[in-house]
């Protein structure tokens, strides 16, 4: 069975779409709707389902926090990322952020850098993000750092979780990066990689859905990377999601925002450092 578009009907897409914006704050308008069939077919196939509309019942009846409802998420979230995408951000980690947290240091402040990656995928960014602060001389054993890598899609996170990517994936990275991080695979793993403990102990994994008006969060941040999320965001649930990310920056921490990505129109106790670097005053 092929879920073909003219098969999601404009009631049918009009009931996942206001069920994914109140549960993930994704927006879909007319043009995702072929998308959204394309991904929802697989699902059906998997449970034998002909009729999309069925299928939405289906997920309706086990309620909002029911196995359905995060099948549903998994199936319509993005997830395309790269190891080292958008380099000058990770850049700019090793030549200002980490380079103030030492001095901070060296005036009586704790040794303790704490950086959240607010849409973690696959994995890709968390590990670079870990890759870049081992890579940093001098964050020795006596420093505390810690990564949070959250997504809102249960199946990257365990993939993420795993560490473990196609060896082509990582041709970006110097050669002395690869074989200091990441293990070559044998056997059912060959021409695979996995992260090795250095990086895998640096990294929290969790599920968090960012539109929440809580996260199960105690700690606030040196460093935010929400990066491609904003874009799936229409502007009200871009606000809040922004105001709501300032509550968990320190004074003088950063929010990394994508390459296509603003905040220019919303008043907020952020100043652009230009390459979509955000500064809390």
């Amino acid at each position: 069975m092929a879920l073909a578009t003219e098969l999601l009907s404009d009631r049918c897409f009009g009931d996942f779409k206001r069920l994914i914006y109140e549960k993930v704050g994704i927006s879909l308008n007319e043009s995702k709707r072929c998308l959204l069939s394309t991904r929802l077919s697989k699902r059906l196939r998997a449970l034998g389902i002909d009729d999309p509309a069925e299928y939405f019942k289906l997920v309706m009846r086990e309620g909002s926090e029911g196995d359905e409802m995060q099948e549903l998420i998994n199936c319509i979230t993005t997830n395309k990322t790269d190891f080292m995408r958008e380099p000058h951000h990770f850049r700019f980690l090793t030549e200002h952020c980490f380079p103030a947290a030492v001095n901070l240091s060296l005036k009586g402040e704790p040794r303790k850098l704490r950086i959240w990656c607010a849409a973690s995928s696959n994995g890709h960014e968390p590990y670079s993000l870990a890759l870049t602060v081992r890579d940093f001389p001098a964050f020795d054993p006596s420093w505390d750092i810690r990564i949070l890598a959250s997504d809102i899609d249960t199946r990257v996170l365990a993939k993420a979780s795993e560490g473990v990517y196609p060896a082509d994936e990582l041709l970006v990275l110097e050669k002395t990066q690869l074989h200091r991080y990441f293990d070559r695979g044998t056997g059912s793993l060959s021409g695979k990689v996995r992260a090795k403990r250095t990086l895998r102990d640096l990294i929290t994994f969790r599920q968090i859905n960012l539109i929440e008006s809580s996260w199960p969060i105690q700690t606030k941040f040196d460093v935010i990377f929400c990066r491609n999320v904003m874009i799936y965001f229409d502007l009200p649930t871009q606000r809040k999601v922004v105001e709501h990310l300032i509550r968990y920056l320190k004074p003088g921490g950063f929010l990394m925002l994508g390459h296509s990505e603003s905040i220019q129109w919303t008043p907020c106790p952020l100043r652009s450092l230009g390459h979509t670097i955000f500064q809390l005053s």
